[in-house]
C-alpha cells in the first residue's frame, strides 16, 4: 500500500498557483501520494504547464491521485439530457487531464453534484432509481475515454446526508455492476462507513477487487489516532488479507477557514494550533501512524 495525503488538510493554506510548495509540504510528511482536484492549467489544456507540473512531482518521486467535482448546475442526475451531456464532457476532460499529469486514477462524486440540497428537493425511492438510472448512463458514456487513457474512475460512496445515490458499499457495487466497466470502481472512505455500514470490515472485504481507492480521517475528520472509535490496526489487517495494494489517502479536515470545510459542515477548529506547520507535524504523525497499523503485524 502507498500512504498519501488529501489536499483538504491544508484548508486555506492551500495555493493553486504555487503547487511546488504545496508537493514539497506533502512530501515533508511522509507522503507517498498527494491527491487534489486537476489544476485549472491541465483541464484547459496548457501543454507546458501540465508538463511542468508533472515534472515537479516526478522529481520529488510524489504520485499525483485526482478528485473532481462538478461545476454548480452540471450534474448526471438531471432529467436535461444536455445538462448530463456537459457533465460527461467535464469529466472527459478531467480524464484527460489526469493522464497528462501521469496519474492513473480519478476519484470522487463522479456521479452528482456535490454537495445534495435537500431543501430544495425531495427524494422518494422512485426518484432515486430514476436518477441512479441516469448516472449509470451518463458513465456508461463516459467509460471509453477512462480506457482509452488507462484511467480508473472511482466513485466515492457517502453518506446520506451528503448524497442519495450510493450510500454503501452494497450498493455500490450494485451500481458498477450496472456501468459495467473494468475501468469503474469505489472509493471507500471510512469517515461515510462509520455512519453507513453496520460492519466496516465485512464491508472492506465485499468489495474486494473493486477498491481503487480508500480513504481515512477518523469519525470526526481528523486526522488517525485521536479516538478510540476504530480498530485501525482490524482495518489495516482486512485491506491485506483481501489483497489491497493501492493508495490510503488521509482526507482530513481540521479546521473551519474555507468555502471546502464549509461544504463539510466544518464549524470549529479541530486543531489547538491551526498553522500551516503544524498541520504539516500532524499529518507526518498520522502518516507515521496508519504504516505502523496497516504493516504486517
Amino acid at each position: 500500500m502507498k500512504y498519501g495525503v488529501h489536499r483538504m488538510t491544508w484548508g486555506k493554506y492551500f495555493d493553486p498557483a504555487d503547487l511546488k510548495t504545496f508537493f514539497e509540504q506533502a512530501k515533508a510528511t511522509g507522503a507517498d501520494t498527494i491527491e487534489f482536484r486537476p489544476p485549472d492549467e491541465a483541464l484547459n489544456g496548457d501543454k507546458a504547464k501540465t508538463a511542468e507540473i508533472r515534472k515537479m512531482a516526478e522529481e520529488l518521486q510524489l504520485e499525483l491521485l485526482f478528485c473532481y467535482g462538478y461545476p454548480l448546475g452540471l450534474d448526471m442526475r438531471l432529467p436535461d439530457p444536455f445538462a448530463r451531456q456537459y457533465a460527461e464532457e467535464h469529466l472527459k476532460r478531467a480524464i484527460e487531464a489526469a493522464a497528462a499529469l501521469g496519474g492513473t486514477e480519478i476519484g470522487g462524486v463522479l456521479y452528482a453534484n456535490w454537495p445534495t440540497d435537500y431543501a430544495r428537493d425531495t427524494i422518494t425511492p422512485q426518484v432515486k432509481r430514476e436518477r441512479a438510472a441516469r448516472c449509470v448512463e451518463s458513465l456508461r458514456r463516459v467509460m471509453p475515454t477512462a480506457e482509452d487513457y488507462n484511467i480508473q474512475i472511482n466513485l466515492e460512496i457517502l453518506n446520506r446526508f451528503e448524497n442519495y445515490i450510493i450510500n454503501t458499499v452494497e450498493e455500490g457495487l450494485e451500481f458498477i455492476r450496472q456501468v459495467d466497466s473494468t475501468h469503474c470502481g469505489l472509493l471507500l472512505d471510512m469517515f461515510h462507513m462509520s455512519i453507513e455500514e453496520d460492519d466496516i470490515p465485512a464491508a472492506i472485504r465485499a468489495a474486494k477487487g473493486h477498491i481503487g481507492q480508500f480513504h481515512v480521517s477518523e469519525p470526526n475528520r481528523k486526522i488517525p489516532f485521536h479516538n478510540k472509535r476504530f480498530d485501525w490496526r482490524e482495518i489495516g489487517r482486512t485491506l491485506r488479507e483481501i489483497g489491497y495494494d493501492s493508495t490510503v489517502t488521509m482526507e482530513t479536515v481540521m479546521t473551519f477557514d474555507d468555502m471546502a470545510t464549509y461544504n463539510f459542515r466544518m464549524w470549529r477548529d479541530q486543531m489547538a494550533d491551526p498553522s500551516l506547520d503544524a498541520r504539516i507535524e500532524a499529518m507526518r504523525t498520522g502518516i507515521a501512524f496508519l504504516k505502523e497499523q496497516f504493516g504486517q503485524n
